[in-house]
């Protein structure tokens, strides 16, 4: 086993809490059956399945070869691998296996981890997991028990009656937000899969107030991460249309936190359905968010211009997001350094981005996929940094963030500004965007200014280290892998091609103009894709730096006339 993979079981170890719990929780009797049986929320793939049986293990964005041999004995190469096997998602693959061979393959493996770990050992024991594993289980237990025999449908209705006990005593020690949204479902459908009045109220009280507590009035939740509103409006959407089947009824809470998410997700899609990828959260399954938002049961209503401290500027057939780090917000340990950083797309077509979520390849790329070099903003240099330089002058958490709309019948302006460079370098950084209405100009200025005896004190010290008597900065613009790109007009332009018949340059002034190499970090891929960056490199002189930039779509080409039709 590598250091790698021993951290990930070290980390998903559940504590003595958890562990004394699962023990505690062996003394109970057996549940007899389950008197209803929820319907899943997701639709699975056959070929997933086919692939999971075959010993292609991938979950997490890791892909393990299991060579016929149990999954419950490879080395897990992640925490979001462990995790995503622990929680038994996958048995929606399970549900639609084309064959009974694939199906009598992936229930083995559920009984195996019964026989394993459900007397209460192992990594899965957790509230969140825990919940996550009972709500798959209920949910296919129709399937699972179809050909299962007496014995094991006994020892599968025991491991049921297992963890809704432990779940009912430890649900509250899930961390906030969408893990403790997690236990508190999973209690919800054991105790309907159980007949289980109490379980089903508690259940039914606990997702009511965490989602008041956890939900804000905008929709967002206190990770940022765009992925987790998903994740939680599916979970809250998937229990919401258990307990209406059920014939019971969801607290207030409960349904007016779908409405919030779900006004907050939509804000945050492009064109193709993806999600504007920050904080962790990756672009997300279009089909699964149009699921979960389809069964939330909210119509779409007036557009949502900022949520969780994102902006959303949108005009014509081009949408923006921009990230101005959200008023009052007390920095997470799990943050990007995404501060006054933009994705965005034309159409359905992606073109500018950030590196993406990196946790799932290894923790080398978790680090380097939160620094500011992976997103696409500004960031002040050191000598010779490359992207996954983690040594970047770290900022200080912002003791000012301001960020302004206005819009009119020509467009849409954002003026944002920060002081996170305050302290180290005396600067203020100021970020101004203007979309044109018919969503073909994008325009940006970015200013470093140093206002002020004391940071002019600062910025002159930060100065004095570089050799050019000055302090170093880089705008850098991410585009996505099927972006084209080139450099034109002796060096001074850039050429992009999104797709399609449109072309895209951008110019800038104020710096030096380049196109260099990065990466986009797509979690359904088992490897980095290669993609460019548009890179502008300047300096800060006399207290001062100033770079202005825009995209505009070029003029379309128009056909030259035959010349029958071009004579008089």
């Amino acid at each position: 086993m590598t250091e790698i993979q021993a951290n990930a079981v070290a980390a998903w170890r559940p504590g003595a809490g958890d562990r004394f719990h699962a023990w505690l929780a062996r003394f109970g009797a057996t549940p007899k059956t389950l008197v209803a049986t929820p319907e899943p929320l997701w639709t699975g793939d056959g070929g997933r399945a086919r692939e999971l049986a075959a010993g292609a293990l991938r979950f997490g964005g890791a892909l393990v070869e299991a060579h016929g041999e149990s999954p419950w004995d490879q080395p897990p190469p992640s925490r979001a691998w462990m995790a995503a096997l622990h929680s038994f998602d996958w048995l929606d693959d399970f549900a639609a296996a084309p064959d009974a061979a694939t199906r009598a393959r992936l229930a083995d493996w559920l009984f195996a981890w019964i026989e394993r770990y459900g007397a209460g050992d192992g990594p899965g024991w957790r509230p969140d997991l825990t919940g996550r594993r009972l709500t798959c289980w209920v949910c296919h237990a129709p399937a699972i028990l179809d050909d299962a025999g007496p014995d094991r449908a006994r020892a599968f209705l025991r491991a049921i009656g297992r963890q809704a006990r432990y779940l009912r005593r430890r649900w509250r020690r899930a961390p906030p937000g969408l893990p403790r949204f997690e236990a508190a479902a999973g209690m919800v459908h054991a105790g309907l899969a159980l007949g289980a009045e109490r379980m089903i109220a508690e259940g039914v009280a606990a997702l009511g107030r965490e989602a008041a507590r956890r939900i804000g009035g905008d929709g967002g939740l206190a990770s940022r991460n765009p992925e987790d509103l998903v994740e939680a409006l599916g979970t809250l959407a998937w229990t919401a249309r258990s307990l209406t089947a059920a014939r019971r009824e969801p607290a207030p809470a409960h349904l007016d936190a779908l409405e919030r998410l779900a006004a907050a997700i939509r804000a945050l899609r492009f064109g193709d359905g993806s999600l504007a990828r920050f904080h962790g959260g990756g672009a997300g399954e279009p089909e699964q968010i149009d699921r979960a938002l389809a069964a939330s049961g909210v119509r779409a209503g007036a557009p949502v211009q900022e949520v969780m401290g994102y902006h959303r500027l949108a005009t014509g057939r081009a949408a923006l997001i921009f990230d101005s780090g959200g008023e009052g917000r007390r920095a997470a340990a799990t943050d990007h350094a995404s501060l006054f950083c933009i994705e965005a797309a034309i159409g359905r077509r992606p073109v500018i981005v950030n590196c993406g979520p990196g946790a799932r390849f290894s923790p080398d790329w978790r680090r380097a996929a939160r620094a500011a070099a992976a997103h696409s903003g500004l960031t002040i240099d050191r000598i010779s940094r490359t992207l996954a330089d983690t040594e970047e002058p770290p900022m200080a958490a912002p003791g000012h963030v301001s960020a302004v709309r206005e819009e009119d019948e020509t467009g849409i302006w954002l003026v944002a500004e920060h002081d996170g460079w305050l302290r180290s370098h005396g600067l203020i950084h100021q970020r101004r965007l203007y979309l044109a209405a018919d969503g073909f100009d994008l325009r940006g200025v970015d200013r470093l200014v140093a206002s002020g005896p004391g940071p002019r004190a600062t910025f002159n010290a930060a100065a004095a280290r570089d050799t050019h008597g000055a302090v170093r900065f880089t705008i850098r613009f991410h585009l996505h892998p099927d972006v084209e790109a080139d450099v034109f007009l002796a060096g001074s332009a850039i050429r992009l091609n999104p797709g399609g018949s449109d072309v895209w340059v951008m110019r800038q002034s104020g710096g030096a103009l380049s196109i260099e190499e990065s990466v986009y970090l797509d979690e359904r891929r088992a490897q980095p894709r290669a993609t460019k960056q548009i890179v502008v490199r300047a300096l800060a002189k006399d207290y001062r730096g100033e770079v202005k930039w825009t995209f505009r779509r070029a003029e379309p080409t128009r056909p030259t006339a035959p010349a029958s039709r071009a004579e008089p």
